[in-house]
């Protein structure tokens, strides 16, 4: 979110400017390049949905690009899900021990809140922006899960 603010910044300080005629296709293709080159690799992806919260088996909450709080949610063994969190409260949710969904459907989505619970009774609640399912190269990429070992023999 904070890249797109930038990137209108520029765009705006790049359009208030009055270039000559010589460098206008320059000046205006520059912001254009721009956010052709910064993308999510995960925006193209359709939104997941875990049909019963029940079946969480397991959570880790990351800080990635230094602003965004991203969870990743196991339901099954090695099914895991990313989803990117907007956070209010006292407590970090990386230092949570328990997981607990806030839904009137049952299921987590796009719009469920989470309240991560520490052991010194801090509480962080979050609210999903979006949720993917993620491929079994990426949840090795991430250090989900271990890589299998090789087989002796």
């Amino acid at each position: 979110m904070l890249k797109s603010m930038a990137m209108l910044l520029a765009v705006s300080f790049a359009l208030a400017s009055e270039p000559s005629a010589q460098d206008r296709p320059v000046a205006l293709a520059t912001p254009l390049a721009l956010a052709t080159t910064v993308t999510d690799p995960y925006a193209t992806r359709p939104r997941a949905r875990i049909l019963s919260s029940l079946k969480l088996r397991n959570f880790e909450v990351r800080r990635e690009d230094a602003n965004d709080w991203i969870v990743y949610l196991e339901t099954a063994r090695n099914t895991w899900f990313r989803g990117e969190m907007i956070c209010r409260g006292g407590g970090d949710p990386r230092d949570a021990h328990l997981l607990e969904p806030v839904s009137h459907t049952g299921g987590i989505d796009a719009n469920t809140s989470l309240v991560f619970r520490d052991l010194s009774s801090q509480t962080s609640v979050c609210s999903l922006v979006n949720l993917i399912s993620l491929t079994p190269e990426e949840i090795l990429d991430l250090k989900l899960v271990r890589p299998p070992k090789a087989k002796k023999g």
